[in-house]
């Protein structure tokens, strides 16, 4: 799970095109050029340019969310005024409470010209969200994070064509201290939970190698996405969700209250009928019915019961030897705890089979 990022590293996969890299939930970057084009007497005399790069993340089991800010690839050709050039940095957020308070940590170094830049081309800005501010049930803090940098040719120059703001993409940022996630210490509140960004970029991975200890069930689920109609139970229109990260699933978390609880447990009902109406003595024989969606989803067997609208039999279900069906369990509990994966609508996942 990648955590931290060079600037080397930013640099390479944005190619400093105004494009962003998130390699995990917890590292994220983003690199733009910014061009000036002096004039004078409205025709083109100098020609400036350098790179601004800003680095997300988040250590493990860390609630504060490091951004690092890196100017570099200075250029200038012609005549200019870039050295004396102000640049002025404009963080900001917005945030889901709205009265949820962030804490700063570091330090924005405020106006400084370019100069003053290349001396000292690097500054960072943490941000953290304390315990108790959140809501439920996890205690949960949503935020996008913003940063602007504003220039200012120096006088007399006032014909020059720069863009008068460079603004990085927003970095959508979470807290979250769920009690049934890493990390949880209610004795020491200052330090318990984490932080994630709020993209879902690394999908469970399951292999149908031969050697694979999951193979059984990444074979299961590779024919309910590429063969849904022949799964059972039957349904001819079937497709199955949580194939890619436009159709996700969310986590359905049995530990919060007796409503999620029976949802689950109503998951888990619905799939065994279907194994069992197949063989009533499966398990028996070393096998488990294993069921896609997971159980552990809102998008279980049962949906269609809870909700109307969702259609019937949008599931697949198929007995599996019981070493592979609990391997597959073990990394889907590892999945949801490696990357902070909370219960509900706020928090999406998917799955890939891979060979």
């Amino acid at each position: 799970m990648k955590r931290t990022i060079t600037l080397e590293e930013c640099k390479d996969h944005t190619a400093a095109d105004a494009s962003m890299w998130i390699p995990s939930r917890f590292a994220m970057c983003e690199s733009q050029w910014f061009t000036i084009e002096w004039l004078q007497n409205g025709k083109p005399v100098g020609f400036t340019q350098m790179t601004a790069t800003a680095i997300g993340a988040i250590a493990e089991n860390s609630r504060v969310i490091q951004f690092d800010y890196y100017f570099s690839d200075f250029f200038a050709t012609g005549i200019n005024a870039i050295d004396a050039t102000l640049v002025g940095s404009n963080p900001d957020y917005v945030s889901i409470p709205d009265w949820a308070e962030l804490t700063q940590g570091g330090l924005d170094p405020g106006p400084r010209t370019v100069a003053e830049i290349k001396a000292n081309p690097h500054f960072m800005i943490s941000r953290q969200a304390p315990v108790g501010q959140g809501l439920t049930p996890d205690d949960g803090v949503w935020a996008v994070w913003n940063m602007e940098f504003e220039f200012e040719a120096p006088k007399p120059w006032v014909d020059v064509r720069p863009w008068e703001e460079l603004e990085f993409s927003s970095f959508g940022v979470r807290w979250d201290n769920s009690a049934y996630l890493p990390n949880y210490k209610p004795a020491d509140p200052l330090h318990s939970g984490g932080a994630t960004f709020s993209y879902n970029v690394s999908p469970l991975r399951y292999s149908t190698a031969a050697t694979a200890e999951e193979k059984a069930v990444a074979d299961h689920l590779k024919k309910a996405f590429t063969q849904p109609s022949a799964t059972l139970p039957a349904n001819p229109d079937k497709n199955v969700p949580g194939g890619s990260a436009s159709d996700p699933l969310h986590r359905l978390q049995k530990s919060l209250g007796q409503t999620n609880l029976n949802r689950y447990n109503a998951n888990r009902r619905e799939v065994v009928k279907v194994c069992a109406g197949v063989d009533p003595n499966y398990a028996s024989k070393g096998l488990e019915c294993d069921e896609y969606p997971f159980a552990s989803t809102y998008e279980g067997s049962a949906r269609s019961i809870y909700e109307p609208d969702a259609a019937a039999n949008n599931f697949s279900a198929l007995a599996v030897p019981a070493n592979d069906n609990g391997r597959a369990g073990s990394q889907l509990a590892t999945y949801y705890n490696n990357n902070r994966i909370i219960d509900g609508e706020n928090d999406e996942f998917y799955v890939t089979i891979i060979p």
